[in-house]
């Protein structure tokens, strides 16, 4: 029975060239399971048999995944999906999330798998002080990976997006707060970020561990409901709707860089025109992405930014980096 539930499961992403992977044994943290894209990553890997952590900002939106989770899961555990609390816009709630991961874990090795993001049609800001998505898509990621290092078992997975090749960095104001924000700016900057965390964060992994980072794609998920306005955002789903992939399409990128063979620190995406739709497949990031200097400096920034150093500032600190 396990066996025909990871089969159709593999069928469902177009991987019938592919033998189902068997998670039996195995622990998968996954953010951003409450919906769309994390959520399917995190049904695909309940039927193949995984074990799941879900740390989640909205408790009764997970447990609703959890209950269809349970349904559907090949796990061999008497609890084989579990909820923590996590807000990405607040680093006190990802440090509680970090010792509580570890306190289910108790003592037992997982894989990470970043999926949680945030699309803002304005200028906001984290609890700490952060341009919202650069705090939610990058530094909030940033600390909760990093903090949970020394209990990965084999991989982390980072997904961040194409647009990270109009990204730019500012290192005198990266969040924004005296030059002009715009959605596409802010946006492909904490993309670019979390890029270049992963291009140095991949030369740092613990032995036997590595670091995969994926692009999903054009998908239809509540990502795209960023206008502020619910017409428009209709608008925008309908319109998308024909020519973007599902959140099932788009999730065969993030289980691709979690189950098979690849290259440490590989970037995965679709292999289709501009990386928009098609089957995952190893892409090229831009040059910026793969600046190791520039890794360096902006990782370093970041730790002082989340409060990683033990000299490190408060977080959200307002001068110069």
């Amino acid at each position: 029975m396990a066996e025909t539930v990871a089969g159709e499961a593999a069928e469902a992403l177009g991987w019938e060239h592919l033998v189902p992977p068997d998670l039996r044994g195995r622990t998968v943290v996954v953010t951003g399971a409450s919906d769309g894209i994390g959520r399917e990553s995190a049904l695909h890997l309940a039927r193949w048999g995984a074990r799941l952590v879900l740390p989640v900002r909205d408790r009764a939106k997970g447990e609703r995944v959890r209950a269809r989770l349970l349904r559907e899961s090949t796990a061999p555990a008497a609890d084989p999906v579990r909820l923590v609390g996590l807000d990405l816009a607040d680093l006190g709630s990802v440090r509680r999330a970090v010792g509580d991961i570890r306190g289910l874990l108790d003592g037992e090795r997982a894989d990470l798998v970043n999926v949680a993001g945030v699309v803002s049609p304005g200028r906001r800001e984290t609890v700490d002080g952060f341009e919202l998505m650069l705090g939610v898509n990058a530094l909030a990621p940033m600390l909760l990976t990093e903090s949970l290092l020394p209990v990965v078992r084999e991989r982390v997975v980072l997904v961040t997006s194409h647009a990270h090749t109009s990204g730019r960095m500012d290192h005198e104001d990266p969040h924004f707060r005296r030059t002009r924000w715009t959605l596409p700016r802010a946006y492909s900057r904490a993309k670019l970020t979390a890029m270049l965390w992963g291009l140095d964060l991949g030369a740092r992994m613990p032995a036997g561990t590595q670091v995969q980072l994926t692009h999903p794609g054009w998908v239809v998920t509540n990502l795209q409901n960023a206008s502020g306005d619910a017409r428009v955002d209709r608008l925008v789903t309908a319109a998308s709707r024909p020519l973007a992939m599902t959140a099932a399409q788009g999730a065969a990128a993030v289980l691709f860089s979690l189950t098979q063979p690849l290259p440490p620190g590989s970037y995965v995406g679709p292999d289709g025109w501009q990386h928009l739709r098609g089957r995952p497949t190893l892409i090229r990031r831009s040059e910026r992405a793969l600046d190791r200097r520039e890794a360096a400096r902006t990782v370093a920034w970041m730790r002082r930014e989340v409060g990683l150093d033990e000299d490190a500032p408060a977080p959200g600190g307002r001068g110069p980096a």
